[in-house]
């Protein structure tokens, strides 16, 4: 599976470096709303990186290479959450660092960076098998939609969070994180079926 990964970072290399410069911008000169947007695209790489092995016909030439099926469907969650992790990375340390020279209280700010991190990983858990399924074209249909839905969440909790309660605020974190794996883990079975019918 390495060497997938590795094939994709190389095919995604001006998108990886684009990708890093705005990041970087996003966390430092952005608000956490920008830096949410970063995260997303964390999430989407793996679609572009689908969207060039239709056209390279890669799909094609892979299946007489020594790769399984599940090597193949597990390499693009995993660039997907390999970006994702990247970006939240970049953003808290660029937050720290920021607080440190103009201090300011950083809790709502990871917990929306926590709401952006589970949309990413909706976005890859429900975007990957359409697009393993019906491709890249039609996937892109449901992503245009799920970030329209995403965005008019993330504004609703902004307004919300400091209303909910605080027993609850702090459950927020464990359920999101069980909520992620599940629905992954799902998504990831039903790859591995498409991939294999």
């Amino acid at each position: 599976m390495k060497g997938l990964l590795l094939k994709d970072f190389l095919v995604l290399t001006k998108q990886m470096k684009l990708f890093l410069i705005l990041i970087l911008i996003m966390s430092i000169a952005g608000g956490v709303s920008i830096a949410s947007i970063a995260i997303l695209l964390g999430a989407m790489l793996p679609m572009t990186a689908m969207a060039y092995d239709e056209q390279s016909k890669w799909n094609d030439l892979v299946v007489m290479m020594p790769y399984s099926k599940k090597n193949i469907v597990l390499c693009k969650y995993a660039l997907g959450y390999l970006c994702m992790a990247g970006a939240s990375i970049v953003f808290v340390v660029a937050q720290v660092i920021v607080s440190a020279i103009q201090p300011k209280d950083l809790s709502a700010n990871l917990y929306m960076i926590l709401f952006a991190i589970l949309c990413g990983l909706l976005l890859i858990a429900i975007n990957i098998p359409i697009s393993f399924k019906y491709g890249v074209q039609k996937g892109r249909i449901v992503l245009i939609v799920f970030i329209g839905i995403s965005v008019a969440a993330g504004s609703i909790l902004k307004d919300v969070i400091p209303e909910i309660p605080t027993n609850m605020i702090s459950m927020l974190p464990s359920m999101t994180i069980l909520a992620a794996l599940v629905l992954n883990v799902v998504s990831v079975l039903i790859s591995l079926r498409i991939k294999q019918s």
